[in-house]
């Protein structure tokens, strides 16, 4: 996970208290010279630093954003798990996982992810509400993640559902200022929602495909995150179009490279 340095902390060394009720993770610091620290891990809030326990150690390193170049953490096991719950409808079962992981793993690279599918559990059961507050609250410890990253277009669409259109519309012009392909796609997507959200008439279906689901299909193909939910979104408005052999297009480009995402297993 890539950092900013808008923060100038100076990295000071305290005493790392054993007893404290935080998830101990492991990962690597690596420093502006490339220099890499191995050890426990946890995010500051407060002081808007990383505490840092070297392996071997018993004294934790305070450092600053300025201080790191990149945080490297593995994967949580119990991720993959409640994604899988998640996508086949099980969100009682995950969704305790991923609040438990959206808040231990708060910038050490898979807060986003866990948030992310966490706030598409609560869109599902119709709480923007819960979702946009789990969504804030990786928002105030990292501001870019309300429009770059896995977790932004969550978000948006929580935002939408609470019909902050302007909030949203800055967020995705933001996401495509950035040049960030894989955003700039996701922001596509969602202007194309934002515009079906205007009215049912075929000039509204007409402007969606046009300035949002096709852009996507036709300029940003190496999207594969993406990609599914525009060929989907596509074939729907097709279809509303009357216009079902480019419907059926979208829906054999969906099946045939896309499979096995959720968007393939749609109606």
């Amino acid at each position: 996970m890539k950092m900013s340095k808008h923060v100038g902390v100076v990295a000071v060394a305290v005493m790392f208290t054993a007893g404290m009720a935080v998830a101990q993770i492991q990962g690597t610091i690596v420093t502006p010279d490339d220099r890499r620290i191995e050890g426990t891990l946890k995010w500051k809030a407060r002081e808007k630093a990383y505490g840092v326990v070297a392996k071997g150690g018993n004294v934790e390193l305070e450092m600053a954003l300025a201080n790191i170049k990149e945080v490297v953490v593995p994967r949580p096991r119990e991720l993959d798990a409640a994604i899988a719950n998640i996508q086949q409808g099980n969100a009682a079962l995950a969704v305790p996982v991923l609040e438990k992981l959206s808040t231990d793993y708060l910038m050490l690279q898979w807060d986003t992810v866990a948030t992310r599918y966490l706030a598409e559990a609560y869109l599902k059961s119709g709480e923007a509400d819960k979702a946009l507050r789990v969504c804030e609250k990786v928002i105030s410890a990292n501001p870019e993640a309300a429009y770059l990253g896995e977790m932004a277009p969550a978000y948006w669409q929580a935002l939408l559902k609470q019909d902050r259109l302007s909030k949203v519309e800055e967020l995705m012009a933001k996401a495509i200022k950035s040049g960030d392909r894989s955003s700039s796609a996701a922001a596509l997507v969602m202007r194309g929602d934002v515009i079906l959200t205007t009215g049912e008439t075929a000039e509204v279906t007409k402007k969606a495909l046009r300035d949002g689901y096709l852009r996507v299909v036709t300029l940003y193909k190496s999207e594969r995150a993406v990609l599914p939910e525009a060929l989907y979104k596509a074939a729907k408005c097709f279809e509303k179009l009357g216009q079902s052999s480019r419907a059926d297009q979208m829906r054999t480009t969906l099946k045939n490279e896309f499979g096995s995402s959720e968007w393939a297993r749609k109606p």
